[in-house]
């Protein structure tokens, strides 16, 4: 066997000459192809080009829900029966800086925040406009009782000792210090353009207003648009990584400027080609879909340098009488196999996020198993007339050497089997205890502006993240004195729970009608009845939101602080737990961002991490169709369960959060793996020809460097994702990195070995 492969070796040596243009005659029908095929090319780019303006980017916490889930039924329950908008809200915050004095409880300064909340609820499609200077409420005042505007109805003198006492009002309109303020603005719509419109005419009109002080914007539309603006940037920063990093890796590969282009020309249009798809079917870009540019450009030139290297392999072998055109064709027909093979396990990790129920995820496997078979098709198609235009590929001559390292993979194929096995063991136990620590906000840089306004507002202004707890009583509950007297000493409760920032409730309303001074609520049914209807006179009734209209259901709304997952739901299983054992005899919904965005998003993440499983028997289920053996499937099957568990380990070791964008990366990562498994695996099957014993060692000689290549385009792919604004691409990027590191391990050295060990699994 020894002499056989030397043989094989020395073989090669010598018959490999640089493919050389000249040995092959030219062809009037490669000319009227490679014209029309290019020419068509030209064509589409200009129609793609005109379209690309209408592509849309976006970006919403909301987007990792699923369409039907209990706790997401339950809190569009809560907003119907408490008359809750979902509309988007912006939040602007003004500090007084160290310079300033005094505070905002000032008539001037007051006056100023009165007509700049105004100003705002005057722009276009603006629902409303909310400050300490028009909000409303009522007010005792030497015996005579006033309702309005709570600044006007309230003498100056003694806004400090009202305000700064009332829960409506301290912190969630104005710091406990009373250095800050903050506006409310709710839109009338959530179209995205008119967000980013919004939030720069909101940000300009807060500086130029109180040019001294400090101002921003925040809020969770604010952090959202923010993003969805940062992945424009994200974008265009990728497609040009992207093709610096072909082109490095293609000036490894190859010595020749011609054969640089090649690639270069067919990232850049099936980029191109991908993103006016995407603008003339209204898809939308999201956080995960930014990664489509990598993956176009994985995909292009992992195929190209294929083609590439067969063209070289066979010129060296094509007799003398053969064109141009026949070579091309020839080479392309002997790896168009291998290649869509390697295309259709990619797509197939992608396409098994069609079963998520999360429209985002679902449309996300979709769009990308889309943009693989697309840029297949368009690189299988469109590198012929560019062959045919430039000259012939000359690799490197590492390139062209065999992988004599597969010879020491195949003589050390004992210890390497048992070390990789153990490992593997190794890897499982290390990987069992993920991380469930992700915060709601901590995608977006530390550095952004809105991001570092809204965690001060999440830390100063009582809380950013909304909790809804619903109690259903009996008609005529909450006009009692002792129910409602021991609402108020839960939510009193409530307030002191480590991550509760701040508790409103009916309660706080009744007190803040302080008949002559006291602090207490009413004590009879007659005088709650009374303040009832004295709030229903207000043209906007703030009780609707706390006291359903069949007056049977009391809402609590408590506004929590951004904690780790774990911690979120130790938090709300101890707000039920306390709520439930208070009211023992009623029943107890929670709702809001905070309830069910952390347990959801967590749900979906455990069933995305094992999701790989259906991605594997796809693969099983397509290799044994086209291997025409289940055997050759299960094979194959064996180095690429490696990956999954180097990533479990690797995510545990880490402490990285898990979230729906990582948890999606098993399957996709298992669908890469199987690449250099597939070109080796139809090497073998090429050369055997039913020899027996099957042709290992010469098939990864011959084949070990080309998958080696493609690989390392992989990896300088999934490199650029390190140089993302976002941590949950870098994580990507990251975790693709250990897979691919860890599929080399698996199909190029634990493999070849295995086969050898055991060659009867074949």
């Amino acid at each position: 066997m020894r002499k056989d492969i030397v043989g094989v070796v020395k073989k090669i040596h010598l018959r490999n000459i640089l493919a050389d243009d000249s040995r092959f005659a030219s062809s009037r029908k490669g000319v009227r192809i490679a014209s029309a095929a290019l020419f068509v090319g030209f064509l589409l780019c200009i129609l793609a080009g005109l379209n690309l303006h209408r592509l849309r980017t976006q970006y919403s916490v909301m987007q990792f829900l699923p369409s039907h889930h209990p706790a997401l039924e339950m809190d569009q329950s809560v907003r119907r029966d408490f008359h809750l908008t979902d509309l988007p809200t912006f939040i602007g915050i003004v500090t007084l800086n160290d310079n300033e004095a005094g505070t905002w409880l000032e008539s001037e300064r007051i006056e100023k925040l009165a007509k700049l909340t105004e100003a705002v609820g005057a722009m276009p499609q603006v629902g409303f406009s909310l400050s300490l200077a028009n909000v409303d409420g009522a007010s005792d005042v030497e015996g005579v009782l006033n309702v309005g505007t709570l600044v006007d109805v309230i003498p100056p003198q003694q806004w400090k000792s009202r305000i700064l006492k009332d829960r409506l009002l301290t912190p969630g309109l104005i710091t406990k210090d009373a250095r800050s303020v903050v506006i409310y603005t709710q839109l009338t719509a959530a179209d995205v353009d008119l967000l980013v419109r919004f939030e720069q005419n909101f940000r300009k009109l807060l500086s130029e207003t109180f040019p001294t002080s400090s101002a921003h914007v925040g809020g969770v539309p604010a952090v959202q648009t923010d993003l969805g603006l940062l992945l424009t940037k994200e974008i265009r920063n990728f497609i040009l990584l992207t093709l610096g990093a072909c082109a490095l890796t293609l000036f490894l590969i190859f010595s020749t400027l011609s054969t640089l282009l090649i690639p270069l020309i067919l990232t850049a249009f099936a980029n191109l080609m991908v993103f006016g798809f995407m603008a003339v079917t209204g898809l939308t870009f999201t956080v995960l879909s930014s990664t489509v540019p990598v993956l176009v450009f994985i995909t292009v030139v992992s195929i190209s340098a294929h083609i590439l290297l067969r063209i070289n392999e066979d010129a060296q072998h094509t007799p003398e009488g053969f064109t141009k055109w026949q070579l091309i064709v020839r080479a392309n027909r002997a790896i168009w196999l291998p290649n869509l093979l390697g295309a259709m396990t990619t797509c197939v990790g992608f396409l098994t996020l069609f079963f998520s129920d999360v429209p985002l995820i679902r449309d996300y496997g979709i769009g990308v198993a889309e943009a693989v078979t697309l840029s297949w098709v368009l690189t299988s198609l469109g590198i012929l007339p560019l062959l045919y235009v430039f000259p012939l590929p000359r690799p490197r001559s590492w390139v062209r050497q065999p992988a004599h390292w597969a010879r020491w993979a195949i003589q050390k194929r004992k210890p390497i089997v048992i070390s990789v096995a153990l490992g593997c063991v190794l890897l499982l136990v290390a990987g069992h205890k993920l991380d469930w620590t992700g915060k709601l906000f901590d995608d977006l840089p530390e550095g952004q502006e809105a991001r570092q306004s809204t965690e001060k507002i999440d830390r100063s202004m009582g809380g950013v993240i909304p909790v809804e707890i619903v109690i259903q009583g009996e008609t005529g509950d909450w006009n009692d004195p002792k129910h409602l007297q021991k609402l108020d000493q839960l939510m009193d409760q409530l307030r002191h729970v480590e991550g509760v920032g701040s508790v409103h409730g009916i309660p706080d309303f009744l007190r803040a009608v302080k008949s002559r001074g006291t602090p207490n609520l009413p004590q009879t049914r007659a005088a709650i009845a009374e303040l009832y209807f004295l709030y229903s006179l207000s043209g906007n009734n703030p009780l609707e939101s706390y006291l359903a209209n069949n007056g049977k259901s009391a809402r609590i709304e408590i506004k929590v602080h951004d904690i780790p997952s774990d911690q979120m739901r130790r938090l709300i299983d101890n707000l039920s737990a306390r709520v439930q054992a208070e009211f023992p005899d009623n029943k107890v919904e929670i709702g809001g961002m905070g309830a069910i965005v952390h347990l959801i998003h967590d749900e979906l993440s455990n069933s995305l991490i094992f999701g790989f499983w259906h991605a594997l028997v796809f693969i099983v289920i397509l290799l044994a169709f086209i291997f025409r053996s289940v055997r050759w499937a299960l094979v194959a099957c064996v180095p690429n369960l490696i990956p999954p568990l180097a990533l479990l380990a690797f995510l545990a070791i880490t402490h990285t959060p898990i979230k729906p964008g990582v948890a999606i990366i098993f399957s996709i990562a298992l669908g890469l793996a199987f690449n250099n498994t597939v070109y080796l695996l139809s090497r073998i099957r090429t050369l055997a020809k039913g020899l027996r014993p099957l042709p290992i060692s010469r098939s990864f000689y011959m084949e070990g460097n080309p998958c080696l290549i493609s690989t390392m385009i992989i990896l300088m792919g999934f490199s650029v994702f390190l140089f993302s604004y976002f941590s949950m691409n870098k994580t990507f990027g990251a975790c693709m990195l250990v897979s691919l590191l860890a599929g080399i391990l698996g199909d190029l050295i634990f493999l070849p070995g295995l086969l050898r060990m055991f060659p009867k699994l074949l």
